[in-house]
C-alpha cells in the first residue's frame, strides 16, 4: 500500500511567518502564523523560535515528521548560498526532519509568484516590510531587481516611507519646509512629550522595523490630506516600484506582454497607495499586465513543496489548496 505523503510549504515574511501543511489532495491539515524568521533583521535566536514554533502548530494534527514528502521555504533575505545553509541548519537543529525528506530554501518573492500564478511564467512586485521584483521566464530564466536590503535599497517599502516621515517631520520641526500634517502625525505616533525628545526616542530607545512601517499609514493618511510633503513621499514610492518592473520587464521579458501580481501589505494596501503604483506601472510598463494573485505565498510554498516531492500538480489539488483561508 502505497504511504500518504505530507508536504510542508513555509513563508518566512518579513513581518510573519506562515506555515501550511497539506496531504498530496492539497487538502490543509495544519497551518502556523508567528513572528518574522528574517536572519537580517532579527538575532538568530529568535528565528529560530519562530521556526520551532511554525514547525510545532502546523504539525499539531499529529502527522509524524517520516511522513513528510516535501518542504519548501520562501524566506525573506535569502539571497545566496549562504544564506540558505543558515536557514537549513536552524531546520536541522529544531526539526529533526529525515534526511530522505527534499527540503528547499529560496527568497519568499519566490513563492509570491508559485502562488499567485501557478504553473505560469511572470513576474512579483514584492512592497510591504521591504520592496524588491522577481521574475521567471517560460524557458525557466529568472532575474532580481531591487531587493539590496534596508541600508542601500528597499526603496518605496513601508520601513522606507516610515524614514522619509522621520527626516520630513525634523525639517517641518526646524522650519526648513512649510508647516506640514505629517509632522504632527509623526510626532504623535512618536508620543514626544516635546519635540527634541525626538534624538532619544529614535536614537537611544531605537525604532524597529517594525514601527518605522508603521508609519507609512500615517503618510498615506496625510496624503490623502492633501499634505504636500506625504504627496511627494508617495509619489517617490510609487515611481520607485514601478521602475522595478518596469526594468525587470525590459531585462528579462524584452518588452513583450507578460503578467505581474502584487504582493505584501503595502502593495496590497488598497486606496489610495495600490491605486496609484496599478496606475504608474500602466504608464512605464503598459505590456505588463496587473492580476490579482492566485493565491497567497504559503499557498504557492505548498505547491513547490509538492513539486519537490515529485507529485505532479493536477486540479483537484489547486482547487483543494484555494480553500485555504488564514486565520486571523
Amino acid at each position: 500500500m502505497k504511504q500518504i505523503g505530507y508536504f510542508l510549504g513555509i513563508d518566512g515574511g518579513g513581518t510573519n511567518t506562515r506555515a501550511l501543511l497539506t496531504n498530496e489532495q492539497g487538502e490543509v491539515l495544519g497551518q502556523a502564523c508567528v513572528g518574522s524568521a528574517n536572519l537580517n533583521h532579527y538575532p538568530r535566536f529568535q528565528v529560530r523560535e519562530n521556526l520551532r514554533q511554525a514547525f510545532l502548530q502546523s504539525m499539531q494534527s499529529g502527522i509524524a515528521r517520516d511522513n513528510l514528502a516535501g518542504i519548501f521555504m520562501g524566506m525573506s533575505g535569502v539571497s545566496t548560498d549562504d544564506d540558505r545553509a543558515d536557514i537549513l541548519q536552524i531546520i536541522g537543529e529544531i526539526a529533526e526532519i529525515p534526511s530522505n525528506v527534499p527540503i528547499r530554501v529560496e527568497n519568499d518573492a519566490w513563492i509570491g509568484l508559485a502562488g499567485g500564478l501557478p504553473g505560469r511564467s511572470g513576474m512579483v512586485l514584492i512592497a510591504g516590510t521591504g520592496s524588491a521584483c522577481f521574475g521567471r521566464s517560460q524557458d525557466g530564466r529568472s532575474l532580481w531587481c531591487g531587493g539590496w536590503g534596508a541600508v542601500a535599497d528597499d526603496v518605496g517599502s513601508a520601513p522606507w516611507i516610515g524614514l522619509q516621515a522621520l527626516q520630513s517631520a525634523v525639517r517641518s520641526e526646524d522650519g526648513r519646509i512649510g508647516e506640514t500634517l505629517l509632522r504632527n502625525l509623526v510626532f504623535n505616533f512618536l508620543n514626544l512629550p516635546q519635540p527634541r525628545k525626538f534624538i532619544y526616542r529614535v536614537h537611544n530607545q531605537g525604532l524597529s522595523r517594525e514601527e518605522m512601517g508603521m508609519l507609512a499609514p500615517k503618510v498615506l493618511q496625510a496624503y490623502q490630506a492633501g499634505d504636500f510633503e506625504a504627496k511627494k513621499i508617495v509619489t517617490r514610492a510609487v515611481n520607485e516600484l514601478s521602475l522595478l518592473v518596469a526594468t525587470m520587464a525590459k531585462n528579462l521579458f524584452y518588452g513583450q506582454p507578460t503578467e505581474l501580481i502584487l504582493v505584501g501589505g503595502l502593495a496590497l494596501s488598497g486606496k489610495p497607495f495600490q491605486n496609484l503604483l496599478i496606475e504608474r506601472i500602466a504608464h512605464d510598463a503598459p505590456q505588463v499586465a496587473v492580476l490579482q494573485p492566485e493565491m497567497s505565498p504559503v499557498q504557492g510554498a505548498v505547491l513547490e513543496a509538492i513539486k519537490a516531492g515529485n507529485v505532479v500538480w493536477d486540479r483537484r489539488i489547486l482547487t483543494n489548496l484555494k480553500k485555504y483561508k488564514a486565520d486571523a
